[in-house]
């Protein structure tokens, strides 16, 4: 009975077995997130330029709050590491609970801000990828694996904070959307419409640079953010986008469809003051693509 005890039990024949070996070990970017304030769960990979921390609407990871100075402090990374440095902020920065100027960062370390606490996480840690993961989560659309309206929005805010501050700074906004696509879900079912969508976001992504923020915004609506763009070099990207989209066929129920879109594309002014100053600006012209006889671009 006592050697029964101790027999394995059978294996059950749809289990896969693992290897004995360890995994090899995964790295992912350094990071900070906030764990308690403002921005709550916001994640901020430092990167090897230093990247400033405080109130203005300039600083590279802003939080609105009062009690953080403009420039409040910054992190640069120095002989192999990260360190945090103190900018002469009115409230200070700390570090595990110690006023600091300046401080070599450690993994798990606790920087407080004001109100606003982060946490560091070094790249060899398993948590890091937990937290890019997550961080991905939450600005990507599920279906399309584009940026989120979310994610759009605050990355036209900070495009629109820079062109207010340089009146030289071009900055251009592209809203796309789909001609008659009610008809395809009403026809052929809301799947079909999905796959659809999927394959305008591939089409479009091998079109734009790494600096441009392709992003769904809606059922069938997409907005292109084009920093460091000026209204013709817009309107001919969104015009090749419109002629690809317009060539392909679209494989439906063993059926090719030819789908098109409109475009509207609008330019940051002088005198705007807001992104829905831009945001109108743009579904005006969208407005005149529709109304002109679709499938095209003004």
């Amino acid at each position: 009975m006592g050697k029964d005890r101790h027999r394995q039990p059978p294996t059950d024949g749809e289990t896969v077995l693992l290897g004995t070996s360890r995994a090899p070990h995964e790295r992912h970017e350094a990071c900070l997130v906030i764990i308690r304030g403002a921005r709550l769960g916001s994640r901020l990979v430092p990167g090897r330029e230093p990247l400033v921390i405080g109130r203005a609407v300039d600083a590279d990871f802003q939080i609105s709050e009062r009690s953080i100075s403009r420039e409040h402090c910054r992190i640069v990374f120095e002989g192999g590491r990260y360190w945090i440095e103190d900018l002469g902020s009115t409230n200070h920065t700390w570090l595990n609970d110690e006023r600091i100027d300046r401080s070599p960062l450690r993994d798990g370390d606790l920087i407080r801000i004001s109100q606003t606490v982060l946490k560091f996480v070094d790249e060899g840690n398993i948590e890091a990828g937990y937290h890019s993961e997550l961080h991905e989560s939450t600005i990507r659309d599920t279906l399309t694996g584009l940026y989120n309206r979310r994610h759009a929005m605050a990355v036209l805010e900070k495009e629109a904070a820079r062109a207010q501050r340089d009146e030289d700074y071009d900055l251009a906004l592209v809203i796309l959307d789909l001609d008659f696509f009610k008809d395809i879900n009403d026809e052929y079912g809301h799947l079909a419409g999905d796959g659809v969508l999927k394959r305008l976001g591939q089409i479009a992504c091998e079109r734009v640079r790494a600096s441009d923020t392709l992003a769904r915004i809606g059922g069938e609506e997409f907005a292109l953010i084009l920093p460091d763009t000026v209204l013709e070099e817009a309107r001919q990207l969104a015009e090749d986008i419109r002629r690809s989209i317009e060539a392909e066929r679209f494989r439906i129920r063993e059926e090719d469809i030819a789908i098109t879109l409109s475009a509207g594309v609008a330019v940051w002014q002088s005198g705007m003051k807001e992104i829905s100053e831009l945001l109108q600006a743009a579904d005006r012209q969208l407005y005149s693509a529709k109304s002109s006889g679709r499938n095209r671009v003004c």
